[in-house]
């Protein structure tokens, strides 16, 4: 029953098209052959024949007549093909006319071939062929549009074919007022061109000219006025790449009679009136409002059933191409196109009472809209202006309003967050306007890519790496990205998704390691996806450099970048607009390698780029981050040059490289013996030198007072003598151990410049050298600590003095050699610099004034023996002493 019942829906709405294409051939319109007109003017064609370098196609315009009469409401035509070669016979040989039969009438003049000199005619009324003609039908837009086609015989190279017609008849839409652009420029080279325009004088006709068109020539009589334009020997003018479709620097006039914006909104108010709604539609709106909802919530709902539940379908002929249906017919039929939606909307809630009017807008002028004459034919779009917040009574410029496009269906978000397209200018249906109105940014929107890929080990045949891809869509982004998952099958899109990264790493191996996953949050107007991909034979081998390297390419972002040709551009440069792409690509290493630390940012008028690589030592992440804002829709043709620099700039890191470690070792942290022996021997230079610095006893032979016990601030050296060997050795053999003593930490800036990796091991030895002499030294100091040495006050001043020098060292090669290192972290070697200024300000200032001090470290080298008392005797206590005498005689 599905099954049935969805084919009888496909099969009505293909019965509905169908109809809508076959039944006008049923009553096909007629086309007749007569002669010219009366009130054409005759006109000689003049100028040069084309060269074959200015030809394309194989044939050119020899001649093209274009004149109007306003008071006949006609409009005839006559050109000239010259035919030059094989290829101008295949292009040039057919006649076609295309033309609205609900309001125009099609006669042809003339269709003659001149060969040598003779005319022959090919204007049979049985060869003449009428067919539909719907340009518009992949927009969901029947114009009812017709053709009238020639299918010449016999045509051959140097042949001129001369053709003749008129088409009489204005869309009545536009109440017999006259506006059109007078182009003069062509695809192909033209010999001669001539416009005219022949009216009543009584009829005030406004011009305005663009790039320098040919100069207007006016002839006055018999109550007419004939205003004139001619030129000889056009060139196509040449339009760099990526152009802005508002742009034009080819030579035009655009001609009106509307004097006034004021006549085009009092024009379009006769198509847009108040209506009263009734039945089903009534009913509909009533039931809404009776929910109780705020006004916001009210006109959220109206929207999206606009938006959502009235496809977009527009049956555009005659009088409708510009008036729209009825709301009640709109909703009982539940299709419209631009127009009808937007009046649909706006009936809606004017039943409510909420102000809202349509507006006229030009998805190809926006925001230049203003630089043009009034006219109606200045728009091709209509969109809604709905009050969200009435603000103060009184004052109108408090209040708040929202433009909604009733033909973008599945928008997310409220009605005060709600995206809409940078139209820029518009021009709003209501009694009093009288100029386009700024229409202001709303939703733009942004985009949210993290890449994070981890690869699996260099020669790991069992282990597989794996890619994982979050983006974020917001407001305006997420809309077309939301339209686009209900509009396509999902595993046709899931494919889509993994060939697109089959497609960046083409060496590699990429299967799906989990499904396509996505998160609607339509309130939130947020749209998310999750892409998992499991990564095999992720690394390269270079042969000319024998190092292996994974390939990275930010492709995502390189596809919505605007790279232009090398070549000099004198156009603007169309960008997508509003556009903000935050993009990080985040790659687990399994072994350390060398990062090239870099950041910058550049910020221009049209656009902002930003760039930064750097590295996290917690995660062994090596992290690239990418900002891309377009800020205008186009880039100035005076910053296009700049621009091709930023974009290549941007490019040229969205392509890098990470080389593996050069070792032999799979794991890449080999053994370093060089360096180990390198300590090693340091450390057993410091042992004959610390034997000395043991003896070394500056109150040698100097008698002293017993030692005081340790106390009040020595107790705190005390504290450090017992940490400084054990965190030297940390950082020695642990911490800087992974860099001293291993081939990839010696090999670790192998891809920088040739001096810079020289200083680099020089730093390194340096650095292994001291630090080794440290943690000897600092055992030293222990040991005389707790033995209260007399020279521990001196070697320990001579070691703050040392680790304050050392710390020195340190913040220089942060700011030289480490600088361009992702990864470093330039906070500890600050920190290590402050924690070794404070401590040799605290203590050395101390240790040489402290009289605790000398009084504690008084222990000499070695140990003064103390001095024996000699006891003298008088005669007399020899005498009383009995003793005496066998003293003497020990």
């Amino acid at each position: 029953m599905i099954f049935n019942s969805t084919l009888a829906r496909v099969s009505l709405s293909a019965l509905f098209c169908l109809l809508l294409l076959v039944s006008p051939l049923f009553a096909a319109p007629g086309v007749q052959i007569k002669p010219a007109p009366a009130w054409v003017i005759p006109v000689t064609a003049s100028g040069k024949p084309a060269s074959a370098k200015d030809v394309a196609g194989g044939y050119y315009l020899a001649f093209s007549d274009y004149q109007v009469n306003l008071d006949e409401q006609s409009v005839y035509t006559h050109y000239t093909r010259q035919i030059i070669s094989e290829s101008g016979i295949q292009n040039g040989s057919d006649i076609t006319v295309a033309f609205d039969p609900t309001y125009e009438k099609l006669d042809f003049h003339q269709v003659t071939v001149w060969r040598d000199g003779k005319g022959t005619s090919q204007l049979q009324p049985a060869e003449i062929k009428i067919m539909p003609l719907e340009t518009d039908r992949q927009r969901f837009i029947y114009n009812g549009h017709y053709t009238a086609s020639l299918i010449l015989t016999d045509i051959r190279k140097g042949d001129r074919i001369e053709v003749a017609y008129s088409r009489k008849g204005w869309n009545p839409v536009f109440q017999g007022k006259y506006s059109d652009f007078l182009h003069f420029d062509t695809f192909d080279y033209t010999q001669h061109q001539h416009v005219a325009i022949i009216a009543d004088q009584k009829r005030a006709l406004i011009f305005k000219e663009f790039n320098k068109p040919p100069t207007r020539k006016l002839t006055a009589g018999n109550g007419k006025n004939v205003y004139e334009w001619e030129v000889v020997n056009i060139k196509p003018v040449a339009y760099d790449d990526f152009a802005p479709e508002w742009y034009s620097k080819s030579p035009f006039v655009q001609v009106t009679e509307f004097k006034s914006w004021k006549e085009v909104v009092d024009w379009g108010l006769g198509f847009y009136g108040e209506t009263k709604l009734s039945g089903p539609l009534k009913s509909k709106v009533a039931c809404w409002r009776k929910e109780g909802e705020s006004n916001s919530e009210f006109i959220g709902k109206v929207v999206r059933f606009v938006q959502d539940e009235i496809r977009y379908l527009g049956v555009e002929t005659g009088e409708n191409t510009h008036r729209p249906h009825s709301p009640g017919q709109v909703f009982q039929q539940r299709y419209g196109d631009c127009k009808d939606k937007a009046f649909l909307l706006c009936a809606m809630l004017r039943d409510q009472g909420i102000e809202c009017d349509p507006v006229l807008v030009n998805t190809y002028k926006r925001a230049h809209l203003s630089e043009f004459l009034p006219s109606p034919i200045d728009f091709n779009h209509v969109v809604v202006r709905i009050e969200e917040f009435s603000g103060v009574p009184g004052r109108s410029d408090t209040k708040i309003f929202r433009f909604v496009d009733p033909t973008i269906a599945l928008q997310g978000g409220s009605l005060s967050t709600i995206s809409f397209p940078p139209y820029g200018q518009g021009l709003l249906l209501r009694k009093g306007q009288i100029q386009p109105i700024s229409i202001p940014l709303q939703g733009t929107g942004n985009i949210s890519i993290t890449e994070d890929i981890y690869l699996p080990k260099r020669g790991d045949t069992l282990m597989s790496g794996h890619i994982q891809v979050k983006t974020v869509y917001f407001e305006s982004l997420a809309d077309e990205i939301r339209s686009m998952f209900q509009q396509n099958v999902m595993s046709k899109t899931e494919d889509a998704y993994l060939n697109y990264y089959r497609e960046i790493y083409k060496h590699a191996e990429l299967e799906l390691a989990d499904t396509l996953t996505y998160y609607d949050q339509r309130d939130a107007n947020n749209f998310s996806l999750l892409e998992n991909y499991a990564l095999k034979n992720a690394w390269q081998y270079d042969s000319v450099s024998g190092r292996a390297y994974f390939g990275l390419q930010g492709k995502v972002l390189y596809d919505q970048l605007r790279i232009l040709p090398k070549k000099s551009g004198k156009d603007p440069v169309s960008l997508q607009y509003p556009y903000h792409n935050t993009y990080k690509i985040r790659v687990h290493m399994p072994e350390y390698s060398n990062i090239k630390k870099e950041s910058w940012r550049i910020e221009r008028a049209a656009y902002t780029v930003a760039f930064s690589s750097d590295f996290v030592p917690k995660e062994g992440v090596w992290e690239l981050s990418y900002e891309y804002n377009v800020l205008q829709d186009h880039v100035a043709a005076e910053s296009v040059a700049e621009f091709r620099e930023d974009m290549s700039r941007l490019t040229k890191n969205l392509g890098l490289e990470l080389l593996a470690p050069t070792s032999g070792s799979s794991s890449g942290r080999s053994l370093n013996w060089v360096t180990l022996l390198l300590s090693l021997f340091t450390a057993a230079g410091c042992a004959l030198l610390l034997r000395k610095l043991y003896y070394f006893s500056p109150l040698k032979g100097q008698a002293s007072e017993p030692a005081l016990p340790f106390g009040s601030w020595i107790l705190l050296t005390g504290v450090q003598m017992v940490l400084h060997p054990i965190v030297a050795f940390f950082n020695l053999a642990l911490s800087g151990g992974m860099i001293y003593f291993s081939t990839v930490g010696w090999n670790a800036m192998s891809a920088q410049s040739g001096l810079v990796s020289s200083l680099y091991k020089v730093s390194l030895v340096f650095e292994i050298v001291v630090s080794t002499v440290i943690f000897c030294f600092s055992i030293l100091l222990a040991i005389l600590y707790f033995k209260k040495r007399d020279s521990f006050p001196q070697l320990f001043s001579y070691f703050l003095i040392g680790n304050l020098v050392f710390a020195i060292v340190g913040l220089i090669e942060a700011q030289t050699i480490y600088a361009e290192v992702a990864g470093f972290n330039g906070d500890i070697i600050y920190q290590q610099f402050i924690r070794a200024l404070i401590s040799a300000a605290i203590w050395l200032p101390y240790y040489y004034q402290s009289k605790q001090v000398a009084q504690t470290f008084v222990n000499t080298y070695p140990p003064t023996e103390p001095e024996e008392y000699v006891y003298e005797e008088t005669p007399e206590a020899a005498e009383n002493d009995p003793g005496a005498v066998q003293r003497d005689e020990a």
